[in-house]
C-alpha cells in the first residue's frame, strides 16, 4: 500500500511506495498498487519446498512422517510445515520469474520490485511493527533483536496433507484393561443353580443323542442308489463282474417283525442269484464293518446275498436275471426299507 500521497510544485499528485515516489498516471504506480509479492510467495510455497526472497531469506518446507503418540493413543497424520532460514538469501530466480510471468514485467523490474519490498520489510521491523506474510505467518524482532518467523496456525493451502485426520489407535494392553474394567463395573446377574444344572444336563444329553444318531447313520445305513431303466443303460458296462460269496456267519437273534422273511419259496429265491446280466443291488457298502452291520440288520436276506466288487465298493445283490422288468417286480418281496433298488448291468 502507498505510504504517502502529496502534490508536487506543478500540482501533480504523486504517491510514495516502498521509499520511491511515482506519479499517479505512471506505469509503476499501477504495478505496485495492483499486486503484492506475498501472493506470489504463498503460491510458490504450495508447489515448491524452497522459495527464496533475495536479500531476505528462504521459506523451506519441513515434512513430518506419520507416527504413533503413545501418550494419547493416536496415530498422528503426516504433516508439512513451512519454516524460514535467513541464511539462504541468494537469488534462485524462482520469485522473480513468477512476477515476470504473472505481472508481465521485465526481469530487471521484478528484481527491483523485490529489493524495494525487502527494504520495506526492514523499515517495518525497525519501527517495531510486524511484517505479515499472508497465511504463511509473520516476521518480528525477538528479544535479542533478531528477525524471527512465526508460522501461521492455519494449514489450509500450505500442508499437502491437509484434510487427513489423526486416527485413534489403542494398544492391545489398553483395550484389554478397558474391557476388564467394563466387565468389573457391569452388574452381575444371578442364575439359580437348579436352572443352570438343568441346562448343562440338557446340553450334554442333546450332544450324546446327536453323536449316537451320527454313528448309527454311518455304521448301519447302506448307500442306496436309485437308478431307473434309462439311467441303468448309462452305467459303465461290466463284461466280467467279480462276485464273491458272503460270509453268512450271522449272529443269531430274533428277526424284527418289521422285516419280512424271505424263505426258499419266495420269488427272489426262485429267480436265483447266479445267472443273468442284470443284478438287483440292494445296498452299496464301503467296508467289512458296514457289511457286517447290514447282515445283522437283515438276517433273513443273508442266504440270498452275494457281493459284486465295483470300483472298490461292496455292491450287495440278491437276484440276477436277463429280464430287467422281472427284477423290478421283485421289489415287493423285499423289506420296505430296501425297495429303492439299483438294477446294475
Amino acid at each position: 500500500m502507498p505510504t504517502a500521497a502529496c502534490l508536487d510544485a506543478d500540482g501533480q499528485l504523486s504517491i510514495t511506495f516502498l521509499g520511491k515516489s511515482f506519479a499517479v498516471d505512471g506505469k509503476k504506480v499501477y504495478l505496485c498498487v495492483m499486486f503484492s509479492i506475498i501472493e506470489h510467495i504463498e503460491y510458490l510455497t504450495t508447489h515448491h519446498d524452497c522459495v527464496t526472497i533475495p536479500g531476505w531469506g528462504a521459506f523451506i518446507a519441513n515434512y513430518g512422517t506419520a507416527c504413533y503418540n503413545g501418550d494419547h493413543s493416536i496415530m498422528e497424520r503426516p504433516q508439512r510445515t513451512i519454516g524460514f532460514n535467513p541464511c539462504v538469501s541468494h537469488n534462485d530466480g524462482l520469485l522473480a520469474q513468477s512476477l515476470v510471468r504473472r505481472e508481465g514485467i521485465a526481469y530487471d523490474e521484478a528484481m527491483s520490485f523485490i529489493a524495494d519490498c525487502v527494504t520495506s520489510f526492514n523499515q517495518q521491523l525497525a519501527q517495531g511493527s510486524e511484517v505479515p506474510m499472508g497465511r504463511l505467518g509473520h516476521f518480528r524482532y525477538n528479544q535479542d533483536r533478531h528477525i524471527e518467523f512465526i508460522p501461521s496456525s492455519r494449514e489450509n493451502g500450505i500442508d499437502r496433507f491437509y484434510g487427513l485426520q489423526d486416527v485413534e489407535v489403542k494398544m492391545v494392553e489398553v483395550l484389554e484393561r478397558e474391557i476388564a474394567e467394563h466387565e468389573a463395573d457391569a452388574p452381575t446377574v444371578a442364575i439359580p443353580k437348579e436352572r443352570n444344572l438343568f441346562s448343562r444336563k440338557a446340553t450334554q444329553i442333546a450332544a450324546s443323542i446327536a453323536v449316537l444318531i451320527g454313528l448309527g447313520v454311518v455304521l448301519t445305513t447302506p448307500v442306496i442308489v436309485n437308478r431307473n431303466h434309462d439311467m441303468a443303460s448309462m452305467a459303465p458296462k461290466v463284461t466280467a463282474p467279480q462276485t464273491q460269496e458272503l460270509d453268512i456267519d450271522v449272529q443269531q437273534g430274533v428277526v424284527p417283525g418289521a422285516i419280512k422273511r424271505v424263505d426258499a419259496n419266495s420269488a427272489i429265491a426262485a429267480t436265483g442269484n447266479t445267472a443273468g446280466k442284470y443284478y438287483m443291488v440292494i445296498a452299496t457298502l464301503r467296508n467289512q464293518q458296514e457289511l457286517d452291520a447290514f447282515k445283522n440288520k437283515y438276517p433273513a436276506l443273508v442266504p440270498h446275498m452275494k457281493m459284486l466288487d465295483y470300483k472298490g465298493l461292496m455292491c450287495v445283490y440278491v437276484a440276477r436275471s436277463d429280464d430287467y422288468s422281472k427284477l423290478m417286480s421283485l421289489r415287493s418281496e423285499l423289506p420296505e426299507q430296501l425297495r429303492d433298488i439299483w438294477i446294475y448291468n
